[in-house]
């Protein structure tokens, strides 16, 4: 989830009644909680393999939540003079086990068994950047300051709306899903993994995918989508947006071979570098390019990042020189 939307989430929790009586000290711990796992995000700083491997890592750990209570408790007593110990301790814990489910719910992956798995966990319930979940907990939050007296119950409305928005997407989740299990069933596939997963600006809109040992089924769906969607323009967003999430009589999945036969693709497949792709990737797709500027290149992306037909994000490049080595590798 984005750091905005957690750091929302704490101040409304604060007011909803988890402040335990501090006023604005207990405010200011809630908002830090919520922000402090994103801090792991200074990896950005250096590269995009780095960025995979350490965020949403220590920070997100369910053995490091207590730890990480009892010493930021601590340290609010100390600064704000202020002597309740339990208290600051379990805005800390809440808050920041807020954040966890709230990473969770998400299709990134999130290692809560760090340091001592690096499994990365996911429900693939809503998109990482989602207005409506943002909306409910901003908009009656915004008309408590002119309600003053009724604030605690419209933070716990505004909670209570969160929680309902999320039980839906979780209920769109598990019927996407279903109409992956049924391609496979209707297609005799025996697929290695099956997994549906939210897409920007509506709840209702998914992407469902199918991974099998030679190839991955992938296709876009919107769950109340009409029989006539609108056709647009192909060279704007929302042209491009509509098409893609047909309604469910329309479903078509696009086959992707996870594998170009080449001997290239098995050579650069060996490096560490693209070791560490495919742990974070889900559903990877290897492709021999030729040459390109007078080099071999070999590209990596996962599905999960090629939005609307176009896989120019988080791909992974190799690319050997006229006598066989490395010229490049990395992130583009």
């Amino acid at each position: 989830m984005d750091t905005a939307t957690h750091a929302l989430t704490g101040y409304v929790l604060a007011r909803a009644g988890l402040n335990g009586g501090l006023g604005k000290w207990g405010d200011r711990a809630a908002v830090a909680a919520a922000i402090f796992p994103d801090l792991d995000l200074i990896s950005n700083l250096f590269g995009t393999e780095a960025a995979l491997k350490y965020h949403r890592s220590l920070t997100n750990s369910v053995f490091l939540v207590v730890p990480f209570s009892l010493f930021f408790a601590w340290a609010l007593c100390r600064i704000s003079g202020i002597r309740k110990f339990w208290s600051f301790f379990w805005i800390w814990f809440v808050v920041v086990s807020v954040h966890t489910f709230q990473d969770l719910i998400t299709s990134y992956g999130t290692m809560i068994l760090s340091p001592f798995s690096d499994h990365r966990f996911t429900l693939d319930w809503l998109f990482i950047v989602d207005p409506y979940l943002t909306c409910t907990l901003l908009i009656p939050l915004i008309v408590s300051y002119l309600w003053g007296r009724k604030a605690p119950a419209l933070a716990r409305l505004s909670l209570g709306m969160a929680a309902l928005y999320i039980g839906v997407c979780a209920y769109n989740h598990s019927w996407a899903l279903s109409l992956t299990g049924d391609f496979a069933r209707e297609k005799g596939l025996k697929p290695m993994a099956i997994a549906s997963l939210p897409q920007p600006l509506s709840p209702f809109c998914w992407e469902n995918y199918l991974l099998t040992d030679q190839k991955i089924y992938s296709g876009g769906v919107n769950l109340v989508g009409r029989e006539d969607p609108p056709r647009g323009n192909p060279e704007n967003f929302w042209g491009r947006f509509l098409p893609y999430y047909p309604p469910i009589s329309r479903l078509r999945y696009e086959e992707w071979e996870r594998f170009d036969p080449s001997p290239w693709v098995e050579k650069a497949r060996g490096l560490n570098g693209v070791k560490t792709f495919f742990w974070f990737a889900r559903f990877p797709v290897v492709q021999d390019r030729g040459m390109v500027n007078g080099n071999r290149r070999v590209e990596f992306f996962d599905l999960r990042f090629h939005s609307l037909g176009r896989s120019d994000h988080f791909r992974y490049v190799v690319e050997f020189d006229g006598t066989g080595k490395i010229a490049f590798q990395g992130f583009l």
